[in-house]
């Protein structure tokens, strides 16, 4: 039997298997298709989601088909700005605040970084036709595409990132619930040997004739999307006249590679529920979210983070009924959320009514003027709002990813250096008091302060902007869950210790397992002098 099974391997599932592995569980990660999709989908992650490849160790085969994006200005219906968002330098999380992809390279990436897990068996040209489940796994019958050959494969737990029309969630009886916003939209994808515009610049036309919008991609790739007026169809939308004509103003289309120009409908959906006793579903299985904030994917990896490090707590050990009932407790709120913040960026963009954009566009700029300027697009992550948290100060923010240093002199980002279990941080004052509990424990201690003179063994973060973290919580200690979330934060050592001993007793993911160590000196962020 295999501690997980994965349904779908595109990227939601791929990195659910890439983070499985790294935390030693044995998988099955199971798709129909035998290749990668050859047109790209999803363009855009952000800061965390580099900062959860880091996790699953592939940031960094990742990063080089990536093109930072920096900044995303918003036009109004004369064609002057009414937004301008400039992403900051800080690195906060360890990495850049968005990046742009090219989604086939990075599926690719992302299956080659399965080859590298012993424990991870990826099927490909297989489906699944049937699901049961059994009061401690789960059992699916899978059919070969090519031969019509039957098997079957048992699992402590299933994961369904099985897209959209998931059959997995189909077959448990799960619906999707439709909030009503549907609007269609030509999506254009090309190749070209020049840039186009600023090259680390989207912009956003709000245009009332036709809203539209452009995206630098990686390279040469490039994408254009364009609203349909009421009446146009998409066979009209998809003529090569029509194609030629909406991208006249910035390339023409004798000298670039179409990859493709379909319509899709940008639409907002949730399912009623996210879990059906061992079975979780993930990513577009279980939520949609129009594209204007660029955070569909992201959902996805988000989901399968928060659920691998608790199904590897459970596999050995952990309060398992716990662990599993705060999945759907912590995700939804955050993705219903992050939702309603995208449709109503919509709802802004997709007017098609002269006088209401003419409105739209003076109260931005008015709200500009006076400081007021609302944000559409974040660094910054709203907090998850329930679940496996202690109430305390901070509790559900994610945690700043620092640069550190180890006692031995090795530079890196924290995630680099500390493992992905619970882990616990302190000023440099604080961190005596509580290392006798956290070393019983076998919780890493990181000290933010100063190196001292004479180097032990410990982690030192040698950061402003985390000392400053802790001033604003007005505390000393931070418990970390392994997914970086905050458990708590005090300023007493006996409540630090409480927390610590709390959050364990839910359940470790790496207990039993230690992924292999980093290699020494690598940082995606500031070295330490």
């Amino acid at each position: 039997m295999r501690d997980l099974i994965i349904v779908g391997c595109g990227p939601v599932g791929a990195v659910a298997g890439n983070l499985a592995g790294a935390a030693g569980l044995s998988v099955s990660v199971l798709e129909r298709a035998t290749d990668v999709f050859k047109l790209p989908r999803a363009i855009h992650f952000d800061a965390h989601i580099m900062r959860i490849l880091q996790q699953a160790q592939i940031a960094r085969d990742i990063l080089p088909e990536t093109r930072v994006w920096k900044r995303s200005t918003f036009y109004g219906a004369d064609g002057q700005p009414i937004r301008v968002h400039d992403w900051p330098d800080d690195q906060i999380y360890g990495w850049d605040a968005h990046y742009l992809f090219y989604q086939p390279t990075l599926e690719k990436l992302l299956r080659a970084g399965l080859n590298r897990h012993r424990a991870v068996r990826v099927q490909l040209g297989v489906e699944v036709v049937a699901v049961k489940q059994y009061a401690d796994h789960v059992t699916v019958t899978t059919r070969e595409v090519a031969t019509g050959r039957h098997a079957e494969i048992s699992g402590r737990h299933l994961i369904a990132a099985d897209g959209a029309s998931s059959f997995v969630r189909d077959s448990i009886g799960i619906r999707l619930l439709d909030d009503g916003f549907d609007e269609p939209w030509l999506v254009i994808d090309l190749l070209c040997e020049r840039e186009l515009g600023r090259p680390n610049e989207s912009e956003m036309f709000c245009d009332p004739r036709r809203p539209s919008t452009r995206v630098p991609g990686p390279g040469r790739h490039h994408r254009w999307e364009f609203m349909l007026l009421p009446g146009e169809t998409p066979e009209h939308m998809q003529q090569p006249d029509v194609i030629r004509t909406l991208l006249q103003p910035w390339v023409s289309v004798d000298e670039v590679e179409l990859l493709r120009a379909s319509v899709y409908r940008f639409h907002s959906l949730i399912a009623e529920r996210w879990r059906d006793g061992l079975v979780f579903l993930a990513g577009d299985a279980a939520h949609q979210t129009p594209p204007f904030l660029g955070q569909g994917l992201c959902h996805g990896i988000r989901d399968v983070q928060n659920l691998i490090w608790k199904l590897a707590a459970a596999t050995r050990g952990g309060r398992a009924e716990s662990l599993r009932e705060s999945y759907e407790a912590e995700r939804r709120p955050h993705v219903t959320r992050i939702i309603n913040m995208a449709v109503n960026a919509g709802r802004e963009i997709c007017m098609l009514d002269p006088a209401a954009a003419a409105e739209r566009d003076q109260r931005l700029r008015r709200a500009a003027l006076t400081g007021e300027l609302p944000r559409t697009t974040f660094q910054g992550l709203p907090p998850l709002e329930d679940g496996l948290f202690s109430g305390t100060t901070a509790a559900g923010e994610l945690f700043p990813q620092p640069a550190i240093r180890s006692g031995h002199g090795d530079a890196a980002l924290f995630d680099d250096l500390v493992p992905p279990d619970v882990a616990l941080v302190a000023t440099s004052d604080a961190a005596p008091a509580i290392s006798t509990a956290a070393a019983e424990l076998d919780v890493p201690v990181v000290a933010v302060g100063e190196m001292p003179a004479k180097r032990g063994n410990g982690l030192i973060a040698t950061s402003d902007q985390l000392a400053k973290w802790f001033e604003e919580r007005c505390g000393r200690f931070a418990v970390l869950r392994p997914d970086r979330y905050v458990f708590g934060v005090t300023s007493e050592a006996n409540e630090a210790e409480a927390l610590l001993r709390e959050l364990c007793a839910m359940g470790r993911p790496l207990r039993g397992h230690r992924p292999p160590p980093a290699a020494p000196g690598i940082s995606a962020g500031p070295e330490i002098d």
